[in-house]
């Protein structure tokens, strides 16, 4: 009698039972490394501001402490001084996902969130605690202009306050600004309106040709911050500066959130706690260098020069009129209206 012999069936995984020592380890090994690369974050982050500026080095400190906090599975590379390009360019290479992030003056602000452009107005400001308490008040509707846009916001910073500037030795108020050749941005209608209110139309050029610009007797006067000013190399040429802020730019750190939404939640967490704890500290840097580039310029020899109460008062006047309320503004005009009436608030609680 012929012994019947059942076939047993044998599965796939039971052939894994036969691999030597050596090949379980190489598969174990592949594994945690493809999930420490998947892990791994690469933000590649765009600025105008040249490295060496207070403004880099707080980024670039914010990003070392998040190296750390996360065992180095983001890395943050900063291109600076414009080498990616305008903020126009950085933007759209955001877009495209060539960067995924910048650190972006109004200029960039308003080609992402142009409701922002109501914090550039000439005279909203009169001084920093004006500033801070806005900020507070109205941070999580900016916040959410940016998203509306698909860009999340990690930092609200700033500029500074602004102040003109002239290669022109016989500039002594505003009103002689219009009688020489201005800088603008293309496109900028803060700019553009105010050079049309001082009584000439302004000369248009990208950050990085201002300072051949000035060379060249392209231009010879200029708006921007004391510390910008220096740290562009723009000081060099001026012999007047207009000592008084009449406006205040914003700045922004931002990344785009389809870079963001692949971020791991535990990491985002890391990122937006540690941008948020630099709020404060960064203006606080940012204002100590504007003030210690205030008394550099001194120093250079530049001439500080005060307009006259009754011309700063008409040029007030001037801006309100024709630039506040006009019909072509970036922002509503409810938004303007209640930080107007949080402003009025503020001041008579001081």
């Amino acid at each position: 009698m012929m012994k019947v012999i059942k076939k047993q069936k044998i599965k796939v995984f039971d052939y894994f039972h036969f691999l030597p020592l050596h090949f379980w380890l190489l598969i174990f090994s592949s594994i945690f490394s493809f999930q420490a690369f998947a892990q791994e974050v690469v933000v590649k982050f765009g600025t105008l501001a040249p490295a060496g500026s207070v403004w880099v080095e707080v980024v670039q400190e914010i990003a070392n402490q998040i190296s750390q906090k996360t065992k180095e599975r983001i890395k943050w590379i900063s291109y600076t001084g414009g080498v990616m390009g305008d903020e126009e360019e950085m933007i759209r290479k955001i877009r495209i996902g060539q960067l995924q992030g910048g650190g972006f003056t109004i200029n960039g602000i308003k080609k992402i969130a142009p409701e922002l452009e109501v914090l550039d107005l000439p005279f909203m400001f009169k001084d920093e605690k004006e500033v801070d308490y806005i900020y507070e008040k109205f941070f999580d509707e900016f916040e959410k202009y940016f998203e509306q846009r698909g860009f999340k916001l990690l930092l609200f910073t700033e500029q500074g306050f602004i102040y003109w500037y002239s290669k022109n030795p016989d500039v002594k108020g505003f009103r002689d600004i219009g009688k020489t050749r201005t800088w603008a941005w293309k496109g900028e209608r803060i700019m553009t309106s105010v050079a049309g209110i001082l009584g000439t139309s302004p000369i248009y050029l990208q950050v990085p040709d201002v300072l051949s610009g000035l060379e060249t007797g392209m231009i010879d006067s200029f708006q921007t911050s004391p510390m910008a000013c220096l740290s562009l190399q723009w000081c060099k040429l001026v012999k007047v500066i207009i000592n008084y802020p009449y406006r205040f730019e914003p700045g922004v750190v931002v990344v785009s959130k389809s870079a963001w939404d692949k971020i791991p939640k535990d990491i985002q967490d890391v990122v937006i706690s540690t941008f948020r704890s630099y709020q404060k500290e960064s203006s606080r840097r940012i204002r100590r260098g504007q003030a210690e580039s205030l008394e550099k310029l001194r120093k250079m020899g530049v001439k500080f020069v005060t307009p006259p109460q009754e011309e700063i008062d008409w040029f007030k006047k001037e801006c309100q009129e024709k630039l506040w309320y006009s019909k072509d503004t970036g922002y509503p005009e409810e938004l303007l209206k209640k930080i107007v009436s949080e402003l009025e608030k503020f001041g008579a609680k001081k």
